[in-house]
């Protein structure tokens, strides 16, 4: 695991593999602007929020310039996960040291990205950035609106506003962050176009500039994007008297499990994964001391629906300039499409599903979703995944879904209007229907094509050839991949983790050899009397309020919240000794306000049962 230290609010780091940033002079490395907002919205924001703009940007900025492993991912993601541990000065140092803001922080964050995280927070000096330097184009007045709303410029962002404003009548700030002009450029085109039609009255636009200056990105998946964003929107929400915002993404990408077999931890994306939004709205709901709501009006709906919205609204003539592709610096005037990033072939899936193809010829994508040569590896290695995944759900039946995926497992207890149960079969309903669309765009290109197909006239590496006739394209293997991968999808009907307790040697033991001894054995005993109690009688594991787990421990209740940390990173090898999908709660389980639990996914074994490392494995 790379680590590395952020100083932050200095201009040279004082250590030599330390990175400095800042967002103020001398030194400034850290672009942060709000622009298009009132003068007299800046008195509503208090210096926490800035505390907080100021946190979110030093993240996503540093996110951008620590790389992470290679883009083909072996040992299932040992080189992919990164911690972090950030030095940053802030204005309410008090609030910021909280144990309960930080657990959040650290737990959200850990989870977004699927990196491990460390914040120390030092009280800033005078003087600090004024806080109108971040807000350079102030407006003598500013538009009232009904709500406040995170903007892309993408399907999404562009359907859920139009059916907020249009469908809905709402009026609706529209927040878009940008790190390129590129992205700026369609945001305002899409907000002039819709002003245009007489919704002028009903839109607002606030754009926010974070980005690295001077140095470079080397690392594009942005997986800590919807914290800045999400940043953003409370900031301008609160501005606005609000105590809620949205966002836009429909659902399937929300929960968005890993399409293909190197596809590990963070690097399948959980933006708007329903426990980060929780996370997010418990942290913002700390910090403020007021509750906070983050809406997803989208959630149920598929990519095919979403984009149906848009042009049942009398926009389908608009779906051709909204921006999809995260590959900006390849955008050119007449192609913003790569046609080769998820997010391309989703976008193209859902606009030929809704039969809207006429309004985006497929002359916009660089490479065309099913006809387009992808011979190269990895191009044809992602759409084919997309396919054979949805293929796979559409036969899945519905217990095989709902326990073989872990951003699904860990999305079930998220939705707070829905039992498990409930969240679970709306969430099976939402795929099955995604699944359909796919095949069906599939099925019909395959009647469409089916005599140019017979006569081999579609390139060998399309899509639309390789789903006809897998034989006619050899893709090798960089690596042993496809080893890696079918060893990884067997793993997943197993149980998250098996361990035996040791309480003699007072240990926690875990196949291949991996264990926790010491203060981590105490934190694990403190709570396994409540497993082995729910286990015997088939009940609900109860959860352990935090001082209990302290007491039980021994220590305080903020040393108890570190050695949590402490804990969960000390399994990060069982990731890759195991070949387990892991994230922060698949051990030990954190609700908020509720305290503790060892996961109930987990199974305690007999320690002769514990499978002991592999020599020959050891010595390859």
């Amino acid at each position: 695991m790379k680590r590395c230290l952020i100083e932050c609010g200095v201009p040279q780091a004082s250590e030599a593999d330390a990175l400095a940033m800042n967002v103020s002079e001398p030194g400034k490395n850290v672009n942060l602007r709000i622009d298009y907002i009132s003068r007299s919205m800046i008195g509503n924001i208090p210096d926490l929020l800035i505390d907080l703009l100021e946190v979110a940007a030093y993240v996503y900025c540093a996110d951008q310039r620590i790389a992470r492993g290679s883009a083909m991912l072996t040992n299932f993601g040992e080189d992919w996960r990164r911690s972090l541990t950030f030095s940053i000065p802030v204005r309410h140092h008090e609030v910021w040291q909280s144990a309960d803001v930080q657990e959040l922080l650290l737990d959200t964050l850990g989870f977004l990205s699927d990196d491990s995280y460390e914040f120390s927070f030092r009280k800033a000096e005078a003087p600090v950035q004024p806080r109108e330097l971040y807000f350079p184009e102030l407006l003598d007045a500013f538009q009232e609106n009904d709500e406040v709303a995170l903007f892309s410029g993408g399907v999404d962002s562009f359907a859920g506003a139009v059916n907020d404003i249009v469908t809905l009548g709402k009026s609706v700030t529209l927040v878009g962050h940008y790190s390129s002009t590129k992205v700026r450029n369609v945001q305002e085109e899409l907000i002039r176009d819709l002003k245009s039609r007489g919704y002028e009255r009903r839109v607002s636009y606030v754009p926010v500039w974070v980005s690295n200056e001077v140095a470079k990105p080397v690392e594009f998946t942005q997986r800590t994007r919807s914290f800045l964003f999400a940043c953003l929107g409370l900031v301008v929400a609160q501005m606005s008297g609000k105590n809620r915002f949205s966002f836009y993404e429909n659902g399937v990408v929300s929960i968005n499990p890993p399409l293909a077999g190197d596809v590990v931890g963070g690097r399948a994306t959980r933006t708007t994964h329903p426990r980060v939004l929780r996370g997010l709205e418990a942290l913002f709901s700390t910090l403020l001391d007021s509750e906070i709501e983050i809406r997803t009006p989208l959630q149920w709906l598929t990519k095919k629906e979403v984009t149906q919205k848009i042009a049942d609204a009398g926009f389908a003539d608009m779906l051709a300039a909204t921006v999809s592709c995260t590959r900006p610096r390849s955008w050119t005037v007449k192609q913003k499409h790569c046609g080769l990033c998820s997010q391309c072939i989703d976008r193209r899936f859902a606009i030929l599903a809704a039969g809207l193809e006429q309004y985006e010829p497929s002359q916009n994508y660089k490479r065309d979703l099913l006809l387009g040569d992808r011979s190269a590896d990895d191009e044809l290695r992602m759409a084919l995944s997309y396919v054979a995944f949805f293929r796979d759900v559409a036969a899945m039946p519905k217990a095989r879904f709902l326990s073989g995926f872990q951003q699904v497992i860990s999305a079930l207890d998220h939705f707070p209007d829905l039992s498990v149960d409930e969240a679970g079969s709306r969430l099976f309903e939402l795929f099955q229907r995604h699944a359909r669309s796919v095949e069906e765009v599939i099925a019909k290109a395959l009647i469409e094509h089916g005599d140019r197909l017979f006569r081999g006239e579609v390139p060998p590496g399309s899509l639309l050839a390789t789903c006809f006739t897998r034989d006619h394209v050899e893709i090798a293997p960089k690596s042993d991949y496809d080893r890696q991968a079918t060893d990884f999808v067997d793993r997943l009907s197993a149980p998250i983790v098996e361990f035996a307790v040791d309480h003699d040697a007072e240990q926690v033991l875990f196949h291949g050899g991996h264990l926790l001894e010491g203060a981590n054995y105490r934190f694990v005993n403190a709570l396994i009397e409540n497993f082995r109690k729910a286990k015997r009688t088939r009940s609900e594991v109860q959860f352990m309020p935090p001082h209990d787990v302290a007491d039980k421990i021994g220590i305080s209740e903020q040393s108890m919240r570190q050695q949590l940390r402490r804990l969960r990173d000390a399994l990060d090898p069982l990731a890759v000794m195991l070949g387990i999908p892991l994230d922060q709660d698949s051990f030990i389980e954190t609700k908020d306000r509720a305290g503790y639990r060892l996961n109930p996914a987990c199974r305690e074994i007999a320690l002769g049962d514990i499978e002991a490392p592999n020599p020959a494995a050891s010595q390859e």
